[in-house]
């Protein structure tokens, strides 16, 4: 029996009206309950926690979609049938919430949780000796994030970093928002202009990273012979900006094949570290008998909660693309039939 341990660090950027800039999240002073109930729905296929005091346990999005937090359900639950033993590590960096697991799915749930800036101590103590673990153990495993926000920061890293005019829409298609991200972007580089391209100078100032941003930054100054991160962005900027820090002998960065839709993303990609390679899944969306998968390949959804990286993982045990779809499928069901 095979441990895959499926790690996923939760966290919201520092942004003011975060709400006005993201389509992820519930809407204002709610936001950071988003990735809480996204790993309620990896771990129990529903949302536990209460939203102004309603249980709102649905994955259905308004634009017609769902939230990739119940694909990755979906797809943890074909592996158990495959034989596997699935571990959840929630890390809820900077999250005064905490995750209700009733009606967990899953063999295993471990929660971790820090204050805003602890975040480094968080990975050292915990995650980083649980990682050597898994690997003396022969475990597998796959580190995605949950974040709101967090593609403002990354394109901030990123522009800094490799001197281009880059931009990301992250979860918001919306032109007032992605206006409004614009100027947020603006002034982070204004408060920036005068710092070297150190990512010391950026990781350790709140105002300038988010918490997913210093956790993998703390990762990756690990001894560790292979490190497998599910995301795309988010996890690019920090490799970029750490590379010759960088002690993780074979780097992977899982992720999804719509990121690359983005010219941008495609151009942040080549840039990342010799010893990183990018694995994006094959199955296609359009197969689904459901519109609200169909429009992950139109560009709704383009990634979150490591979908890509357990898509990839899944192909990799030998599923195919039908069972995969199918799995999708039984995951979504129950909220859109």
């Amino acid at each position: 029996m095979t441990w895959l341990n499926f790690v996923t660090l939760n966290g919201v950027a520092p942004i003011k009206d975060l709400h006005l800039v993201s389509d992820a999240g519930a809407g204002e002073g709610l936001m950071q309950y988003h990735p809480t109930r996204d790993t309620e729905l990896i771990v129990c296929g529903r949302a536990n926690n209460a939203l102004s005091g309603a249980y709102l346990p649905s994955p259905v999005l308004e634009n017609g979609s769902v939230t990739p937090a119940i694909l990755v359900h979906g797809v943890l639950r074909a592996l158990q049938k495959r034989g596997f033993k699935i571990r959840l590590h929630c890390y809820q960096l900077g999250l005064d919430n905490l995750p209700d697991f009733s009606g967990c799915k899953l063999d295993d749930v471990v929660i971790h949780q820090c204050e805003v800036g602890k975040e480094k101590a968080l990975i050292e103590a915990q995650l980083i000796p649980e990682l050597k673990r898994q690997a003396s153990s022969s475990e597998k495993h796959l580190i995605a994030e949950s974040g709101i926000g967090g593609t403002t920061f990354a394109t901030v890293w990123l522009k800094r970093w490799l001197g281009k005019e880059i931009m990301f829409s992250g979860s918001t298609r919306d032109p007032d928002k992605l206006s409004r991200k614009e100027q947020v972007i603006k002034q982070l580089l204004m408060m920036s202009d005068a710092l070297q391209t150190d990512v010391g100078h950026f990781s350790q100032d709140l105002h300038l990273s988010d918490p997913i941003q210093r956790a993998t930054c703390a990762l990756l100054t690990a001894e560790l012979k292979e490190l497998i991160l599910a995301g795309g962005t988010m996890m690019f900027a920090p490799a970029i900006a750490m590379d010759s820090e960088i002690r993780i002998e074979n780097l992977k960065i899982a992720t999804t094949r719509w990121i690359f839709d983005s010219p941008d993303a495609a151009y942040a990609a080549s840039k990342l570290p010799q010893q990183c390679s990018v694995l994006t899944p094959n199955v296609n969306f359009n197969h689904s008998r459901f519109s609200a998968l169909n429009k992950y390949e139109q560009g709704y959804v383009v990634e979150g909660c490591g979908l890509g990286a357990s898509l990839v993982f899944a192909e990799e045990q030998g599923m195919s693309g039908k069972e995969i779809i199918d799995c999708l499928d039984d995951a979504v069901s129950p909220w859109l039939e």
